[in-house]
């Protein structure tokens, strides 16, 4: 019988079964993650939201705040030359809404032979008396690290226990430790400020320390806009709809825009000057935002959608705006982004923002946070129209052989047509190709893109972060890449014959309402295909595809394989580990 623990697909590449991420890339993933975790306690029950925070914060809100220790018994004690670097950006508050905000420590282990190194505690000490007069700080109950952590306070100090034994690995590795709640005191003057004084000390290794300023801001309120899904045409230029509000009762000197969602593929061209392309796209403006107005891009944002793009094909950005102040510790909190994580500038005109329609106000005053970041979402959704949508139709496989003779087989789907499927580029394209591996079978060798998400007994890893063998479910996602109609896109699988075999069959399915949330498929009946077993008692091996699946892999169904999964920012320099 099956155990009942599934495992998430890993959301960055994998090599040798574990994520080979640069220290840039690290840091993307912090700013990614920083920059929209408000949107997640929202509260709003949105289609579109969850898929764009799905994109975003798998491997990074979960990875970096939530992810479960690593217990490693009998590793050898940590060493006494690990490097540890504290890191809490600099805040502004006002109001009274709390701004959560997480401490990080980056750990640099020499890369030396032998065992990983690791750590059974780590002890968090923050003294909050620099702040005392303008702020209250407080341990953010819902962020838990570890099954044993203690937090207490003692006058102006908060101590964290966090226990367990934690892996180190050489190279860079990045652990968050806490996260703090810090709000305005009521009367607190603007622009007043104190310190807040962070040590933390793994083992009995000698403390790290850092500072972090706490401001008294002046609070204004953005608000964004969730549009409602536009139908569009294949091949037409469309005008991405992006707008601001001003919420509030005072002025908003400037403004920037933090957007995740779409390709880069669907806006060609210079780009406005004042944008950064990159993972995310980065827009500051320096118009001033009057009291009470809505605002939109003087100039459109222009986006094309693929002339051949399949009807049904949904594509989504998820976006906030802030202020510059906000955006400021955005950056802080992942130190060291440069145009390799935020992307180059375009090389168009800046562009900026007009009123729709504007009232007049009086001037801001100096800094500004937003006090009210739960609105200042921006949701802009299109869906490519057509009278014919797709169809996808799952491809099987017959593995032929003896107890003991590994076979090659290829499972996955092909696309019937009419029209592309742009993996990446649109949402809800990728059929997501649950394979159930046959009773008598064992999967030794595992194409890259495929993701184990359920073992037998007794067949589970020592490490399930690394054992991508012998489940008996695999789940297979794209990004990159794109499956043309007549075409099909397939996933290459290496068994074994098991020594106690069966002829029960497996089978392969797409298009899972589990997976899939926007179906794109218009006929289901095909969504199934079977991994038959014939066992030869013969010489065994090779694997011929036979059956109604055949002819689908002839020579108009090329296999078009995963063409990277984040660009540039892959290129692999050096490793970190997400260490909780």
């Amino acid at each position: 019988m099956a155990t009942t623990q599934r495992h998430a697909p890993p959301p960055y590449p994998l090599r040798n079964g574990e994520p080979e991420l640069t220290e840039r890339w690290g840091r993307l993933m912090i700013f990614t993650a920083y920059a929209h975790a408000a949107l997640s306690f929202t509260g709003r029950n949105h289609t579109t939201m969850r898929r764009a925070l799905h994109r975003l914060l798998t491997g990074s809100a979960a990875a970096l705040m939530a992810a479960a220790a690593v217990a490693v018994p009998g590793a050898p004690a940590l060493a006494a030359d690990p490097a540890v670097r504290l890191h809490f950006p600099d805040i502004a508050v006002a109001g009274s809404v709390p701004k959560a905000t997480p401490l990080f420590a980056w750990i640099d282990v020499p890369d030396r032979p032998g065992d990983a190194p690791a750590f059974a505690k780590v002890t968090v000490r923050v003294d909050t008396a620099g702040v005392d007069e303008i702020a209250t700080v407080a341990a953010a109950d819902d962020f838990q690290l570890s099954e044993d952590q203690s937090c207490d306070r003692a006058g102006t100090v908060i101590s964290c226990t966090l226990t367990g034994r934690f892996e180190l690995e050489p190279g860079t590795n990045l652990m968050a430790l806490l996260a703090l709640q810090v709000t305005a005191k009521a009367g607190a003057a603007q622009d007043a400020h104190g310190e807040l004084a962070f040590s933390a000390r793994l083992d009995e290794l000698p403390a790290a320390t850092t500072t972090s300023t706490v401001t008294i801001g002046e609070g204004v309120d953005l608000a964004g806009e969730i549009s409602t899904p536009r139908t569009v045409a294949p091949g037409a230029n469309i005008d991405a709809g992006l707008r601001v509000s001003n919420a509030g009762t005072t002025p908003v000197k400037s403004a920037v825009l933090v957007m995740l969602g779409w390709d880069p593929s669907l806006s060609p061209g210079a780009g406005f000057g004042n944008c950064r392309y990159g993972f995310l796209t980065v827009c500051t403006f320096d118009d001033e935002l009057t009291a009470g107005t809505t605002y939109e891009l003087a100039t459109p944002m222009r986006l094309k959608i693929p002339a051949d793009a399949a009807a049904g094909s949904r594509a989504s950005a998820l976006g906030g705006w802030y202020t510059p102040g906000d955006f400021r510790e955005l950056i802080e909190t992942a130190p060291g982004l440069d145009e390799e994580t935020l992307g180059p500038k375009g090389t168009g005109p800046a562009v900026g923002l007009r009123a729709v329609p504007a009232k007049g106000a009086a001037r801001a005053a100096a800094s500004q946070v937003d006090t009210d970041p739960k609105n200042n979402i921006l949701v802009s959704e299109f869906v490519v129209g057509g009278s014919r949508r797709p169809d996808t139709a799952a491809v099987g496989a017959t593995v032929t052989g003896e107890p003991g003779d590994e076979v090659a087989a290829r499972v996955g789907f092909v696309n019937n047509g009419p029209g592309t499927l742009y993996h990446w580029t649109f949402e809800n394209t990728d059929p997501s190709t649950h394979i159930f591996v046959p009773a008598g079978l064992k999967a030794v060798r595992v194409d890259e893109r495929c993701h184990p998400m359920v073992f037998e007994d007794g067949e589970e890893p020592d490490d399930f972060a690394t054992g991508l063998t012998g489940a008996s479910e695999y789940l297979c996602l794209l990004e990159e890449s794109r499956t043309k109609a007549k075409a099909s896109t397939l996933f290459d699988f290496t068994f074994r014959v098991r020594e106690e075999p069966s002829a029960a069959a497996g089978r392969v399915l797409i298009n899972e309402d589990f997976f899939t949330e926007y179906p794109i498929d218009r006929d289901g009946s095909n969504d199934t295909a079977t991994i038959t077993v014939q066992l030869s008692g013969g010489e065994g091996g090779g694997l011929p595809v036979t059956g109604a699946n055949a002819g689908l892999l002839g020579a108009g169904g090329a296999l078009l394989l995963l063409a990277g999964a984040t660009g540039l920012l892959l290129v692999r320099r050096r490793r970190i580990r997400f260490t909780a």
